[in-house]
């Protein structure tokens, strides 16, 4: 499986503090890994859109069969006024 990241997520992820990209690259790395267990929850009203929770920071999704990718990256307070402004 292959993992994407839009041009957004990576701009939002070089803010965060290095200790948290750690902890949320090593999680995007288990998205992939069918046997490992992300607690991801699919955003409601939303098709094929998936979410998953790194302490205060969102990793929000699109997964297919053959592609993960990762539409946003950010805290939990902005994460979902972005995912409203950006689909809606």
């Amino acid at each position: 499986m292959k993992i994407i990241i839009s041009p957004k997520a990576v701009k939002e992820l070089k803010k965060i503090p290095k200790v948290d990209q750690i902890a949320l690259t090593r999680k995007i790395r288990l998205i992939i890994d069918p046997v490992a267990n992300t607690n991801e929850e699919k955003l409601s009203g939303f098709k094929n859109i998936y979410r998953v929770r790194v302490g205060n920071y969102r990793i929000v999704y699109r997964k297919t069969v053959s592609e993960v990718y990762i539409i946003l990256i950010g805290h939990r307070k902005d994460i979902y006024r972005l995912i409203n402004q950006l689909f809606r």
